[in-house]
């Protein structure tokens, strides 16, 4: 009596042992969800600040060379901030979460509102009463005390979100220590109490042979116990790998090799296929890398192509009577076992994971509960990833003419001049400027004006190499950089450019000008200059002589000496 009773307290300490080393991994999943979801949401509320900060900056240059030069082109990205603040800062009120995020950025609005004020006043005073008027507001230093002010709000949230964020991370990190140590103690525990099971059992058989077969019995689910929480934790380890992979890639494409080499580990056996959502097509898919000799699926399939898609849940054939999914090829692998998973992350559609060769019996259960697993953690990574890139995208592209922006180009000069100095080979600069294109907007509004810079954006994405840079500078002004490439070639193809854009439809969707043509100003390093604002400037005068003999033509520059 007194060793069923240790046996049944043995018996009892490993389940909960089990239970709780089982437990331990999901629980830190939560934490790590809950985690990354507020540090995201710490870098979206920093970066919508940076970007409040950023649209003053860019209004305060813009007044700057209003009123030293008067001319109103220089005061577009003041428009475009005067357009943009006014939902940025309601955007940054309504998503605070605390009060004192709501309090900053209530002073921040203040600073805002009246820089703003401050820069009105001085380009008022310029249009009235000339550059000396402007020049006292501005001597006055008041806007640049509401722009220091604001500096240093922007500036000590940024450290306080950089301070919550290693805070984060340091909790991760314990976090994931408390849960790796609980596991070691767990399965320790496990052996020891199996070890305890066993000598109970060995006393138990010299009065009871018939307890022993059961006992036996028990010590073998315990050990299918320990060896299933053993590998439950490896795969929980590989996904874990498998997801730091996925987060460190470039690119969503570069996830696909990190793929294709850690599912064999974590599906011996099974060949696969992952198939992603076109960024420009919500309903096809491309086939984006297989591993472990699956069939040859199709390079794109549409939604409708698959079961799994169409219901929003994953689709196994159990047997050859149920329906196949039309991407289904034939294969050496049984044609029966095949699942689908649709890969979604917060209600949207990111891919598929195709799986072919899956195992009959039991094990079949268990390799599907852990493609679903893993399904669910690459949903999210991939989206994430996805987001990532869109995000890369957005900060250096043009939205309107999808050509690269001037933050973009600043970098992407500095860095081919220093590439032209090691090689020692040319690098030209072309810019480009629309000829008469204030007449487009004051004669056809605003947002025909938009579509003709479009199509002059994809006439010179037409006419430039694959490692050649497009740039919209600002406004209509356009940029072309041309690494390894002369003067005289940058010329030719600023001639076969500026030929094109004045042979085609300006809006070929609807009113507009019936002929739009572009001067061409080309510099060259080292020709014509020795660094990138050199270049520049001399690029500038060659576009500016070409407006000076009469606009739609080229014209390369002389030699700064």
């Amino acid at each position: 009596m007194r060793s069923e009773r240790h046996l049944k307290f043995v018996a009892l300490a490993v389940f909960t042992v089990m239970v709780t080393v089982t437990a331990v991994p999901f629980s830190l999943n939560r934490s790590v969800n809950v985690l990354m979801a507020q540090s995201s949401a710490d870098q979206a509320a920093q970066q919508r600040l940076d970007d409040i900060l950023t649209s003053m900056r860019d209004a305060e240059t813009a007044q700057r060379g209003f009123v030293i030069t008067g001319n109103d082109a220089f005061l577009e990205p003041y428009d475009r901030a005067r357009r943009t603040l006014p939902s940025a800062l309601h955007d940054a009120k309504e998503k605070a979460r605390t009060d004192a995020e709501r309090a900053t950025v209530w002073r921040i609005t203040r600073l805002v509102e009246l820089k703003l004020a401050e820069l009105d006043e001085t380009i008022l005073l310029r249009r009235r009463a000339g550059f000396e008027a402007a020049e006292r507001v501005v001597s006055s230093k008041r806007g640049k005390a509401y722009m220091d002010d604001l500096r240093q709000l922007v500036a000590a949230e940024d450290a306080r979100g950089a301070a919550r964020r290693a805070a984060l991370r340091t909790e991760l990190l314990a976090r994931s220590q408390r849960s790796f140590v609980v596991d070691v103690v767990g399965t320790a525990c496990n052996i020891l109490a199996l070890g305890v099971l066993l000598l109970v059992v060995l006393r138990m058989l010299r009065t009871r042979r018939a307890v022993a077969a059961q006992l036996k019995t028990q010590a073998g689910q315990l050990a299918e116990a320990v060896a299933l929480t053993s590998r439950h934790n490896r795969e929980l380890k590989l996904v874990a790998e498998l997801l730091r992979a996925v987060e460190a890639v470039a690119a969503l494409p570069d996830a696909g090799p990190v793929i294709a080499r850690f599912m064999p580990k974590l599906l011996p056996g099974v060949a696969g296929t992952l198939f992603l959502l076109r960024d420009d097509d919500d309903n096809m898919l491309d086939r984006q890398t297989q591993w472990g000799g699956p069939s040859d699926q199709p390079l794109a399939i549409d939604i409708d192509a698959c079961w799994a898609l169409r219901h929003g849940a994953r689709y196994k054939t159990a047997d050859y009577g149920d329906p196949a999914c039309a991407h289904y090829r034939e294969s050496e692998t049984d044609a029966a076992a095949r699942l689908c998973i649709p890969l979604v992350t917060h209600d949207e559609l990111v891919g598929m994971l195709h799986l072919e060769g899956l195992t009959a019996g039991p094990l079949q259960e268990e390799q599907e509960r852990l493609a679903v697993t893993v399904a669910e953690q690459l949903a999210l990574a991939l989206g994430n990833a996805r987001l990532r890139e869109s995000l890369r995208r957005q900060s250096v592209l043009d939205p309107l003419t999808g050509l690269f922006n001037r933050r973009h180009f600043d970098a992407a000069l500095k860095r081919e001049l220093a590439r032209s100095r090691r090689k020692n080979v040319p690098v030209s600069l072309v810019l480009v400027d629309i000829d008469h294109f204030k007449n487009v907007n004051d004669g056809y509004g605003h947002a025909v004006g938009d579509a003709v810079l479009r199509t002059i954006a994809q006439q010179l994405r037409l006419g430039i190499r694959e490692g050649d840079i497009a740039c919209r500078y600002g406004g209509e002004e356009m940029v072309l950089l041309l690494p390894e490439c002369t003067a005289a070639d940058a010329g030719m193809r600023a001639e076969a450019i500026r030929v094109a854009l004045a042979a085609i439809t300006p809006n070929p969707e609807g009113e507009g000008p019936e002929r739009i043509t572009a001067s061409f100003g080309v510099a060259s390093y080292p020709l014509h200059a020795q660094d990138a604002e050199s270049l520049f400037w001399a690029a500038d005068k060659a576009l500016y002589r070409a407006k000076q003999h009469g606009r739609n033509r080229v014209v390369t520059g002389a030699e700064v000496t």
